[in-house]
C-alpha cells in the first residue's frame, strides 16, 4: 500500500469518526432534553453520577486485565458516555460545554509536550517525564492555588481512591527530599507499625486499631511505590492466585467443605499450593 493510499484511508477514518461523534452529541442532547428526554438522565448531577464513573472505570480496568479487545472497546465507550453526560450537565448549568473540555485538553497536551509541538526534538523517556512534571508544577503555581504543599495535596486527593491518593502523596513529597532511601528503611517502619497495631489490638481500642492498620497499609503502598509496583495489579494477581488455590480445595473437599476444620484447610491449602507450583513450573 502506498503512502498516498494510507493517507486516504486515515482521512476517511477521521471523517467517519467526526460523523460518529456528531451523532453521539445529538444522542446526549436527546437524552437530556427537558421535554422528551430520559426521566432518569434529566435529574442527574455531577455528584449523583460519581458512583457510575467509579463503576465504569473499574469495569474498564477489568477489561484491560482480561485482555479482551471487544470488552475494552465497550467499556471505553461507557467511560466516554460519562464524560459526555458531565459535559452536558456543565452546559445546562452554564458552567462549561464540551468544546471547553476539548480545548482545555488540547491546550494542556500541547503545552506539556513542547518537544513535539514546538521544537520538534527527540527526547528520552526520562526527559519527557521531567518536562511534563516541570510544566505541570509551573501550572500549579497559578495564583488560585494554595501555597502549602499539604493543602494542595489535601485538595487533590479529596475525592481520589485512597490507594491513588497515597501514591500521589508519596510522589509529590519525595520531590522535596522526603523519601525512603532503601527497602530496609521501609521494612523497619513496617515492623514498627505492625507492633503498634498489636498493642492497639491488646488494648481493644477500636479507633487506635483502625489508625494503626491504616499506617501499615500506607507503609505497604510506599513500598510498592519504591519498588515501582502497581499495587492494584499486584492485588489483582493475588486475588486470582487465591481463587485458583481455593478451587483446588473445593475439588478435594467436595460437599464436605463446610465441615472442614482449620487444620483441614491448612492441609488442603498446602496441597493446592504445591499442585499449582508444579503446574506452573
Amino acid at each position: 500500500m502506498s503512502s498516498n493510499d494510507r493517507y486516504k484511508l486515515q482521512t476517511n477514518s477521521n471523517l467517519e469518526t467526526i460523523e460518529s461523534f456528531k451523532i453521539l452529541i445529538s444522542i446526549i442532547k436527546s437524552l437530556k432534553d427537558k421535554t422528551w428526554g430520559c426521566p432518569w438522565q434529566k435529574v442527574q448531577s455531577h455528584k449523583s453520577l460519581i458512583p457510575f464513573l467509579h463503576e465504569e472505570s473499574s469495569e474498564f480496568i477489568d477489561a484491560i486485565y482480561n485482555k479482551k479487545a471487544d470488552n475494552i472497546c465497550e467499556e471505553l465507550g461507557d467511560l466516554l458516555l460519562q464524560v459526555m453526560l458531565h459535559a452536558e450537565i456543565g452546559y445546562e448549568k452554564k458552567e462549561f460545554e464540551l468544546n471547553d473540555v476539548i480545548k482545555n485538553l488540547n491546550k494542556k497536551i500541547i503545552n506539556r509536550h513542547p518537544y513535539i509541538f514546538n521544537k520538534k526534538e527527540k527526547v528520552s523517556l526520562e526527559k519527557s517525564q521531567e518536562i511534563w512534571e516541570n510544566i505541570k508544577n509551573s501550572e500549579k503555581e497559578a495564583p488560585h492555588m494554595e501555597s502549602s504543599i499539604s493543602k494542595n495535596l489535601n485538595l487533590k486527593i479529596k475525592n481520589l481512591p485512597p490507594t491513588v491518593g497515597t501514591d500521589k502523596i508519596t510522589n509529590v513529597v519525595k520531590e522535596y527530599g522526603f523519601k525512603w532511601e532503601s527497602t530496609d528503611q521501609i521494612f523497619e517502619k513496617l515492623e514498627e507499625e505492625i507492633n503498634e497495631l498489636k498493642e492497639a489490638i491488646k488494648s481493644k481500642n477500636d479507633s487506635d486499631i483502625k489508625n494503626e492498620f491504616g499506617d501499615i497499609y500506607f507503609t505497604l503502598l510506599n513500598l510498592s511505590n519504591f519498588l515501582k509496583i502497581n499495587p492494584e495489579s499486584a492485588l489483582q494477581k493475588t486475588n486470582k492466585k487465591f481463587l485458583d488455590r481455593f478451587s483446588i480445595i473445593e475439588h478435594h473437599a467436595g460437599d464436605n467443605i463446610k465441615k472442614q476444620t482449620s487444620k483441614d484447610f491448612q492441609r488442603l491449602w498446602q496441597i493446592a499450593k504445591q499442585k499449582l507450583k508444579r503446574k506452573n513450573s
